[in-house]
This record gives C-alpha cells, sequence and structure tokens, in this order.
C-alpha cells in the first residue's frame, strides 16, 4: 500500500471526508488534489531524510506520536491549530512559503482545482500525512529500523513531474 492510499483511508476514510468538507470539495475532487499533495509532501520529506540529520529529525517528530490526532481524531482537522502545525510542517519540508505556493499552484493547474482551494488544503493534509505516517510508524514491529522504514514509506508515492517542480522551486527559493 501506498502513503497516498494509506493517507485516504486514513480513520476509515474519514480523514478524506473531513478533509473534502473542510474545503468544499466532493471526494472524487479531494482524491484527485491528494493524488498530487500527497506525493508532493512525499518527496519533501524524502529530500529532508536523504542525510542522516534530517532523518534523526523526522523520526523524532514520528516518535512524539502528536500527529496520530488528526487519524484517530479527524474532526480535528478544522481546528485552527492542525493549520498552525501544518503551515509549520509545509515550512519544514519545502523550507518557504513560496516553494508551498508553487507546489499549489502546479496542483492547481493539473487537478482545475483554484488555487486558494489547494493552498487551504495544504497545511491540513500536511498534519495527515504525517499522522499517517506516525500510525503507520505505529503498527510496524519495534525491532525493524526505523529510518529504513519511513524512507520505503516515503518512496512509494513519486512523480516525475512533482520532483521537476520541487527541484525548480528549490532552485528559485
Amino acid at each position: 500500500m501506498s502513503l497516498l492510499s494509506d493517507v485516504i483511508s486514513a480513520g476509515k476514510g474519514v480523514v478524506l471526508k473531513e478533509l473534502a468538507k473542510l474545503v468544499g470539495l466532493s471526494d472524487d475532487k479531494a482524491i484527485s488534489a491528494l493524488s498530487l499533495l500527497v506525493p508532493a509532501l512525499s518527496k519533501g520529506l524524502d529530500r529532508n531524510t536523504a542525510d542522516q540529520n534530517g532523518l534523526e529529525s523526522l523520526l523524532s517528530v514520528i516518535r512524539s506520536g502528536t500527529h496520530r490526532e488528526y487519524v484517530e481524531n479527524p474532526g480535528t482537522l478544522s481546528s485552527s491549530e492542525t493549520v498552525t502545525d501544518g503551515n509549520a510542517i509545509l515550512s519544514h519540508i519545502f523550507g518557504s512559503k513560496d516553494v508551498s505556493r508553487e507546489v499549489a499552484g502546479f496542483i492547481s493547474g493539473k487537478t482545475g482545482i483554484d488555487i486558494e482551494t489547494i493552498k487551504k488544503m495544504l497545511p491540513v493534509t500536511a498534519a495527515a500525512t504525517l499522522g499517517t505516517i506516525e500510525k503507520e510508524d505505529e503498527a510496524v514491529p519495534v525491532s525493524r529500523d526505523d529510518g529504513d522504514f519511513v524512507k520505503k514509506l516515503l518512496a512509494t508515492d513519486q512523480d516525475s513531474a512533482l520532483d521537476a517542480i520541487l527541484s525548480l522551486a528549490k532552485g528559485l527559493f
């Protein structure tokens, strides 16, 4: 199963429904946006974990378990605290608001969903994605290597077009 599938099915599909409701999209349109949002986040996380410090930082966040709440209680996705936390996650993943805006523009162009809706989805999707990774990590036996598990999970959703936009955006800012 891919990280995208895990996010869509998180909380028995309630996370998807909450996200769609939050931004006023049908479930199908939300899935369309998520099919690009989650891989973009995954790619950003994968880049951040390329060195040991980045990997250790992500593992520390995952082990804290604080984002699991977004999956276990999807009603929290609409709170202002979730948006604040999601924006902090985005800042860590992409490095700047400008890169987040570039990603939102790319996804808007690919899906036909207006850019403001995508911008509203980004922080909530980031929070739900990290919550999903924490839940996945929790389900794996303790004897495994966390770093290998996380890298494998992040590598499941790769898109060369997203890779190009993230490379371009990172190069500009």
